[in-house]
């Protein structure tokens, strides 16, 4: 969590370092702060709330003679979301930021106190500039202070510090946390961030740091050095494939709208990359052959995820079951990393993070190589930790995802589960030898492919689905509380609903499958109560339809999700939403490509109508990089 910018050259920094914080502000929100280099010292400025109280503070600010700075947006771990405790922090002539953990803070902030220092904020990143000041005092250069006092400091973390007697020297230090280095390809210098966004105005090329690596930037260039030896190294850049332009909201009112309506996109992108050319020939020419084959070779594979991605994980391990019959489980990281899993020789572990920096993910990933086990992601961004420390990282081709409520990165990483579900058909389980759902998915409309025109069927402000959502969205609204039931592919659904509507909209909801609401859930059913059921016509449908007699006995509202035509369910609905499809149209399997984006749509406009932060959400982060 958090967002660190760091800058030094020839552009106005300040509006370098509001402009980048803005693009980072999905990863932290509570307060925010600026420090600059400006007539031989350092100006703080800092802010609780959102960046534009922190920006408001700056403006008109005399910034001449500046060399460079850093910034801080923040999600609080230690000490309340307030000014004190905003980054930057300043000891002496020493200012920084950082992100992450610091577990010992603790035992340094005894010997801060002994040596009769009072911190000024209840952080524990401040105690990492006591520690340079003491290194400092014992006559140690700057930048070795620094390399020093890293060295002393436990958990994932990345910080990066400046010294009011180094003008135009910004130190970035990684472990755990990421951070990413680039030059400023048209007027020079060097750009520093926890994210590529906020660099791909100056550059598309960008350095992803390894954990233990320290980044000595000035406007000249990019030094990089062991932390553990201080000896020099290199590190690669790497191309950033994501445009600028696509961090912006393009005419929608919040990223998440724009980010529901990119879906079709995502599949497109995903499929183009994955399976090439919209032909529907087969097989598919995947990236990474070698890691189909080490799941082909394993005799079982967990799926290790958290959150939206863990509802994607638990939809693939349906399809690995079912086209692949590939032995699969769905896990939670969270709780994996502290188990005792009986693993096999020919186990593999598959994690799958949006960001590819998820702490649990990443931790559970690294258990997993010092294991010996095999391992493999699937992620939205190259370069990540998880994508760096698995055998074989799979991408997805959604581009950047600014809105902390996942939905395009939820499509692609169901697509690419789905793609290579099907890549994977194998032994008696095998229920589509010929690949005619893919075929199917790519031929149907020529030079086109078959599922995003679908999506965007159902996406039509217009169209039948959108009106029947909107008139359903305004009638239930305030209701006490939702829950989101359905069977087989339509559970994860159910789950990911309820998700995004506690995420977004800040009311109670629920996610079950529809056979367990008689085991405790069915006591809370009311009139005040709305249930949203997702009932396409699949296998599992009668066996829904009869949980849904259930919730109907109890007077409870019933907002369905079904496929155009069913009267069955429209008659047990109070708001009935149709897919525009009819049955053959399209495998059940692919539905929840459907499906999810109008329970996503379903939660923003009820999220809009309470007056929420939609993009922002409240004690949310994007990015979780910590436990």
């Amino acid at each position: 969590m958090c967002g660190i910018i760091g800058y030094v050259g020839d552009r106005k920094v300040t509006e370098v370092l509001i402009k980048g914080l803005k693009r980072l502000e999905y990863r932290g929100y509570d307060s925010s702060g600026i420090a600059v280099f400006t007539n031989d010292r350092i100006e703080v400025t800092k802010a609780a709330g959102k960046i534009a109280e922190m920006e408001t503070r700056v403006a008109g600010f005399d910034m001449a003679g500046t060399h460079g700075g850093i910034g801080h947006t923040r999600w609080a771990t230690h000490g309340a979301p307030n000014t004190t405790n905003a980054h930057p922090h300043r000891v002496g002539d020493i200012v920084l930021v950082h992100n992450g953990i610091i577990e010992n803070f603790r035992e340094i902030q005894e010997e801060v106190f002994r040596r009769g220092f009072k911190p000024q904020s209840e952080t524990d990143s401040e105690m990492f500039a006591f520690l340079v000041h003491f290194e400092m005092e014992r006559g140690t250069e700057f930048v070795e202070a620094v390399r020093k006092s890293f060295l002393k400091v436990q958990g994932a973390s990345s910080i990066v510090v400046m010294h009011e007697k180094f003008p135009g020297l910004i130190v970035g230090v990684r472990n755990g946390s990421p951070l990413v280095v680039g030059c400023d390809g048209e007027l020079g210098g060097v750009a520093m961030a926890s994210d590529v966004q906020p660099l791909l105005d100056y550059t598309d090329r960008v350095a992803f740091l390894e954990n233990g690596d320290m980044a000595i930037c000035t406007a000249k260039g990019i030094e990089f050095l062991d932390a553990a030896s201080g000896r020099r190294i290199e590190r690669p850049f790497a191309k950033i494939e994501w445009s600028a332009d696509r961090l912006d909201k393009n005419g929608y009112p919040h990223y998440m709208l724009k980010e529901i309506h990119e879906q079709s996109r995502t599949i497109i992108d995903t499929l183009a990359a994955a399976i090439g050319p919209s032909s529907g020939s087969l097989p598919f020419e995947m990236v990474n052959e070698d890691g189909i084959r080490a799941i082909i070779d394993a005799d079982r594979v967990s799926m290790v995820a958290c959150g939206t991605s863990w509802h994607a994980s638990l939809l693939g391990k349906y399809w690995f079951e079912r086209f692949a019959g590939i032995s699969t489980d769905s896990e939670l990281a969270s709780e994996f990393r502290y188990r005792s899993p009986v693993l096999s020789k020919r186990h593999l572990v598959m994690g799958v993070s949006q960001s590819g920096e998820t702490a649990d993910t990443l931790a559970v990933l690294q258990q997993m190589k010092e294991r010996g086990v095999e391992t493999m992601a699937v992620t939205n961004v190259k370069g990540s930790s998880i994508a760096r420390v698995v055998d074989y990282p799979y991408f997805m081709c959604c581009g950047p995802e600014i809105g902390v409520a996942s939905t395009k990165a939820f499509t692609g990483q169901m697509l690419m589960l789905y793609i290579m579900a099907n890549r994977l058909q194998r032994g008696a389980a095998m229920s589509d030898p010929t690949g005619a759902l893919m075929d199917a998915l790519v031929k149907r409309h020529r030079q086109t492919y078959e599922l995003p025109h679908h999506l965007s069927r159902v996406l039509d402000d217009g169209g039948a689905t959108m009106c029947a959502l909107e008139k359903a969205v305004q009638d239930v609204q305030h209701s006490k509380g939702f829950f989101f039931m359905g069977r087989g592919y339509s559970w994860p659904l159910a789950l990911e609903g309820a998700l995004k509507l506690k995420e977004i909209a800040y009311v109670h909801a629920e996610g079950y499958a529809a056979g367990e609401l008689k085991h405790g859930p069915i006591a809370m059913l009311e009139p005040a109560i709305t249930v949203v059921v997702v009932a396409p016509r699949d296998q599992w449908y009668e066996k829904t339809i009869s949980n849904l007699q259930e919730v109907k006995a109890r007077g409870a509202r019933i907002v369905a999700l079904g496929h155009a035509g069913d009267e069955k369910l429209a008659a047990m609905a109070d708001h009935f939403v149709p897919l525009p499809l009819a049955e053959e149209q399209l495998d059940e399997s692919l539905l929840p490509f459907l499906i999810a984006p109008v329970l996503q749509l379903f939660a923003y406009r009820i999220a809009v109508l309470k007056g929420t932060d939609v993009d922002q959400p409240r004690n949310l982060a994007k990015s979780v990089t910590v436990e």
